[in-house]
This record gives structure tokens, C-alpha cells and sequence, in this order.
């Protein structure tokens, strides 16, 4: 078999140096698919070797199973991959540097497969016996998946966290487990204000574990923010385990509410509060997580930030990683783009980048539609963006869709929407994932149409708080309004590459990836028609023209007057006497030929579940009220 030798490196403290991995080349193929999270051969067939290095026998590993999925990779892809294996083995050797080591491969490349033929192979080894490894995620599901994925024996792994069940998958001790699946917020919590290595939970045969594993966002900071209205509903339950506590909370919170934007402001010590522990008091999760919160402002300075509604509050960063977590390898997708580690590395040091490679997207089409999809755009025009994309769906019914959307809130159901007004399209084939659950799942690897119904967008107080973390600034130095709006469009583009990277474009056949078609909504503000073709490079970007326009004038008034009565009355009929009332409007036949006939009028009532009804008695409808389907009054 031939073979070629390209140039893997091990980090030192000061200087590269070059040491010689031979990864065989792979053959050329017509076969596509992707290289993430499929099975893998049990691990009955790992033969291990005190002869050949730990990296050569995961890498032929890899190469068998890159070679048996039919998968062609390019030379630049297959070194971006032996970058992993070679820190993780590094790692295991004890020659790793102790910096935070970033691999940025995009979705689909094989990350997680080199890491589960690692997991494999350093368990097998007599050479590595003594070598623990920890495996931080940010999902219990994806826990259960890399344990099915690895097939290890469950001598050799243990789960450490708050789910019973999941923890449930092995019952082998955390200390006797040489691999260890725990998820990140474990880990923040069991570490906050200590050392890794101060933390026995981890330990593996009584010592840190050298091999440490972060898959996705990792972040240097936290931003932790607390409002004046969340402290004003934690004075209730906090009064009945300290009375005096809650009488400080209570002061600290008109101090909050009554301070302008952008003061420092210093938080009160609150000793009584740590005398409170979260994991003994019997109280509501979003109590116990303000109570963390409050813990880690406590005696701080902080900034006081306005925020929708005028809502004060205060912002402050607390170290998010403890001190000696490096050695580290970090696996995410997005990190080419997201301007976080830029900033990291620039600022802060301490986090080195290995060779990213990204595939080819000239499969990828990609059309975008110059509208705003946030929340509030969904608020305001929620009708026609559900007509929007149901429209699209309508154009390849017989296709399978994925659709990235925003939860329900305000009395706004994306999903039920966008279902209501689909004609053509088999609902079966249409998959919907709401914001939050778009990463680190491959259930919808073969579905070629993905639709972003608006953006992921993040508070400008986290914004601020992810400059200040990220370039190691404190939050009285307030940071540059361009590293702020980097900031902001790094992070749009994480979001867009993990959920354009759920669907058929995140396989790859060689070096490009797999047809697929995506649709985005996102204001023109955001810069999306540049930034596009650089986060997708060769990818066909056109614009998708609005096929529906946004309610404007009277029947727009008309429209929100009728979602605020449906919300208010509860069930009670709406007249036709009161929405002419609110709109300015007295000749009934004149209200019923511009208004009540106006299709956008009549495609916004059906989508509330409202009937034209007759409650006075006399000739014709003289209401609007929902006759079949349940009412959601607002809380009183």
C-alpha cells in the first residue's frame, strides 16, 4: 500500500517541532457520505502494539474508516485531522503543552470519529494504562451518543452527572474509569474557585486525568447578570430562609433599578447568602440559578446595563475554566469564525490554533432574504415569515426540510404557523429544531433543505460581557465598539454554521461538501451577504424575494388589536364595533371591503383559530371568536 508523510506538530513550551506521522493516502472514490458520528468497528478489533506509537495506530484507525465509508478527504483535511490525534496523544504521552489547543474542522470531518478512535485505543494500550481522560460535552444526549459511538467496555468509562439515568450508563467507579464523560456545566461548577487538580471527582487513580477533551464553545469568561426585576422575585422564597437577607436583596434591588447606564456599581458582600447551599434548599430551579448568580457578584463591581423594557441590570465576567485546565483540546466547528478566540489569542494568550481546513461549499446553495427574523420580527410579522417559508417548503414537496426556528413566545407558535400555512408538502418530511438544540445532533445529516427562520441573537449585555472575557478586559474597561460588533457577527456565524451544518451539508465527498440548499432570513444590518461567502467558502449565495408582504397600516392595527383582545378576554367575542372603534373607521361596508376581505386580514385571523360569529342576533357576523380550538388568556 502506498503511503505519504506529511508533518504533524507537537507543541513544546517555546518552540514547534516537527515530528513525522505516515498516514496512508486515501483512495480516490465516488462514495459520499460524512465522517462524524456513524459506527465505528467494535472495539474487539483494536489490537494493541508496544512497538508502534499510540498516534500511527489511531491514525490507520481513522484511515480504515475514512477509507471503509468511501470518503475521499484532501491532503489539507487529512493534517487538520492528524492535529487532533497528535494532541490528544501528546497529551497521553505527557508532552502536551498547557495551552488550550483549538481545532476549528467543520461539521462533519471527523472530529469526534478521531476522538472516539483515541478513547479505543488508549484504553487498549499497556503503555497508557496509568493515563485517565476526560470527555467535556454540553449535552446529556450527546454523552449517551459518543458512549454508544466509542463501544467501550464499561470497566473502562464512568459518567459523572446530574442525570441519573445518564450517569447509569456505567456503574464503574469515577476513580477506576480511565475515560470520564461529564458535561462542561459539571465541570464549571464542581471547579468554580478551585484548581482541576483540587478536584477529586475527577481524578483517575487518585491523580488529575492528562487527557482533557472540550467539545464545542468554550469560552475563557462568563458573563453573569443579574436584573432588578429577577432579584425583586427572589425576595418571596428568600425571606422565608432569611428574613434579614431578603431585607438587603430587597435594598440592593432599588439600588439596581435606580441607577443609570454604565455606572460601576459595587455589589453588596452578602456574607448571610453563602451560608445558602443550592444543592440542600428545596426551592424552584430558577431560584437556586439566581442564588448562584447573585453568589457570584457578591462584593463585586459591576455594570449597570439597560436592557428591553428598561430593565437594569448588572453585568460582571467570573472565570469560566479553572486555572490549570490546559492541557487542552477544544473541538468546535465554528471556530474559524467566531471572533471570541480571535480575541482570546490576541489578548488574553494561551490558546493556539491547529491547521483548519475547510471544505469546498460550492454544493451549497445558499439564498437569503433581507427581512428581520429575530424575535421581535417574528412578533411583529410573524404571519408572513410562516407564509414565507411555508411558500419555499411548497416548492419541493416531496423533499425532506429542516427548519431552525425560534421558540413560541408571546402568543407566537413558528412551528404552528408555518405547519397552518403549508399546502403542498408532505408535514412528515418537515422537521423543525428550535434554536438552542441546533448543534451537536447528526439526525438530519440527509436532509438537503435547511431553512433559518431568522437568526440566533444575542443580548447586547452578553455581547458586552463576551468582549470583556475574550480579551481579558474587566467590565469598568469598556471595550471597543468594533471588537463589540466582531464580536456580534462571530457570533451570528457560529449559530448559521451549526444549523446549516445539521443537514446533507455537513458530508463531504472529496473535499467538498454534500448538495444542499439553505434558506436565511437575517436583516441586511447584519452584514450577512459578506460574511456569507467567507464562512461558506465557495458557496452560490442568491437572494430569496419575499414573497408575502409584511401587515402595514390599518390592517396591521387591526391585526395586533385583535391578538391583544384574543389575549385579554379570553374567549369572549371580539366586535366588529370595537376593531372599527380602535382603527379609526365608521362605514361598516367600507370596513368590510378594505379590512375584513383584505386577504393578509383574513390569512392573520385563521392563523389565530378565529370564526366569523353572529352574537347580536340580527343579519350577518357582527364577531370574531375561536369556535375549535382552545384559548390562551394572558396571566392575570
Amino acid at each position: 500500500m502506498e503511503f505519504t508523510s506529511f508533518t504533524e506538530y507537537a507543541y513544546g513550551q517555546t518552540q514547534y517541532i516537527p515530528r513525522q506521522l505516515e498516514l496512508p493516502l486515501m483512495p480516490a472514490t465516488d462514495a459520499s457520505t460524512e465522517v462524524v458520528q456513524t459506527s465505528i468497528s467494535p472495539k474487539g478489533s483494536c489490537t494493541s502494539s508496544t512497538t508502534s506509537s499510540l498516534s500511527n495506530q489511531v491514525l490507520a484507525d481513522l484511515k480504515g474508516t475514512l477509507q471503509a465509508r468511501g470518503m475521499t478527504t484532501t491532503e489539507p483535511q487529512l493534517e487538520a485531522l492528524a492535529d487532533v490525534v497528535g494532541t490528544l496523544c501528546d497529551m497521553a504521552d505527557g508532552s502536551c503543552a498547557p495551552t488550550i489547543q483549538l481545532s476549528s474542522l467543520d461539521p462533519g470531518m471527523g472530529k469526534t470519529t478521531a476522538l472516539i478512535h483515541f478513547l479505543r485505543r488508549v484504553v487498549a494500550s499497556p503503555d497508557h494504562l496509568d493515563v485517565g481522560v476526560l470527555v467535556c460535552l454540553s449535552q446529556l444526549d450527546e454523552i449517551q451518543r459518543l458512549v454508544d459511538e466509542a463501544e467501550l467496555d464499561e470497566a473502562d468509562f464512568a459518567v459523572f452527572c446530574s442525570d441519573d439515568q445518564v450517569s447509569n450508563l456505567s456503574a464503574t467507579d469515577i476513580d477506576a474509569a480511565q475515560v470520564l464523560f461529564t458535561t462542561q456545566q459539571m465541570l464549571a461548577k464542581r471547579c468554580a474557585g478551585r484548581r482541576l487538580s483540587e478536584v477529586r471527582e475527577f481524578y483517575y487513580l487518585s491523580q488529575a486525568r492528562a487527557v482533557r477533551v472540550w467539545d464545542e464553545t468554550i469560552e475563557p469568561g462568563k458573563v453573569i447578570t443579574v436584573s432588578a426585576d429577577e432579584l425583586a422575585a427572589m425576595l418571596s422564597p428568600l425571606r422565608r430562609i432569611n428574613p434579614v437577607l431578603a431585607d438587603q436583596v430587597q435594598a440592593l434591588q432599588f439600588d439596581l433599578a435606580t441607577s443609570p447606564p454604565g455606572q460601576i456599581f459595587q455589589m453588596p458582600a452578602l456574607e448571610a447568602l453563602f451560608a445558602i447551599s443550592t444543592f440542600e434548599i428545596s426551592a424552584a430551579k430558577d431560584f437556586r440559578e439566581q442564588l448562584d448568580k447573585l453568589k457570584a457578584l457578591a462584593g463585586r463591581a459591576a455594570r449597570i446595563y439597560r436592557t428591553y423594557g428598561n430593565q437594569a441590570i448588572a453585568l460582571n465576567i467570573r472565570d469560566a475554566l479553572p486555572a490549570d485546565i490546559a492541557p487542552l483540546l477544544v473541538l468546535d466547528a465554528s471556530g474559524r469564525v467566531r471572533h471570541t478566540y480571535s480575541a482570546w489569542e490576541t489578548h488574553r494568550g494561551g490558546l493556539v490554533r491547529l491547521s483548519s481546513a475547510p471544505k469546498d461549499y460550492a454544493p451549497l446553495q445558499i439564498h437569503l432574504m433581507d427581512q428581520g427574523g429575530g424575535k421581535d420580527g417574528w412578533r411583529r410579522n410573524g404571519d408572513q415569515l410562516a407564509r414565507e417559508v411555508a411558500t419555499i417548503i411548497d416548492t419541493k414537496p416531496d423533499d425532506p426540510w429542516l427548519i431552525v426556528h425560534h421558540k413560541a413566545q408571546a402568543g407566537i407558535d413558528p412551528v404552528g404557523l408555518i405547519q397552518r400555512y403549508v399546502e403542498r408538502a408532505d408535514l412528515s418530511q418537515v422537521n423543525f429544531l428550535h434554536w438552542g438544540t441546533h448543534q451537536a445532533t447528526n439526525a438530519f445529516k440527509d436532509v438537503p433543505n435547511v431553512v433559518l427562520a431568522g437568526l440566533l441573537h444575542l443580548p447586547d449585555s452578553q455581547l458586552l460581557g463576551l468582549a470583556c472575557a475574550s480579551s481579558g478586559r474587566s467590565v469598568a474597561d469598556h471595550p471597543p465598539a468594533e471588537l463589540i460588533k466582531q464580536i456580534e457577527l462571530g457570533e451570528l456565524g457560529h449559530g448559521v454554521i451549526q444549523a446549516v451544518g445539521r443537514g446533507s451539508v455537513r458530508g463531504f465527498d472529496a473535499g467538498k461538501c454534500l448538495p444542499c440548499s439553505a434558506y436565511i432570513i437575517a436583516g441586511r444590518r447584519y452584514g450577512l451577504s459578506e460574511a456569507l461567502p467567507q464562512w461558506f467558502p465557495g458557496c452560490q449565495l442568491t437572494s430569496w424575494r419575499p414573497r408575502h408582504k409584511p401587515l402595514s397600516g390599518r390592517v396591521k392595527q387591526a391585526v395586533e388589536f385583535v391578538k391583544r383582545q384574543q389575549s385579554e378576554r379570553c374567549g369572549e367575542p371580539i366586535m366588529f364595533s370595537a376593531i372599527m372603534d380602535h382603527i379609526g373607521e365608521k362605514d361598516r361596508s367600507n370596513f368590510n371591503r378594505s379590512i375584513r376581505k383584505h386577504r393578509d386580514f383574513k390569512a392573520a385571523i385563521e392563523s389565530l383559530g378565529l370564526m366569523d360569529v353572529n352574537v347580536s342576533g340580527g343579519r350577518g357576523y357582527d364577531a370574531l371568536q375561536a369556535v375549535f380550538e382552545p384559548v390562551v388568556c394572558a396571566a392575570a
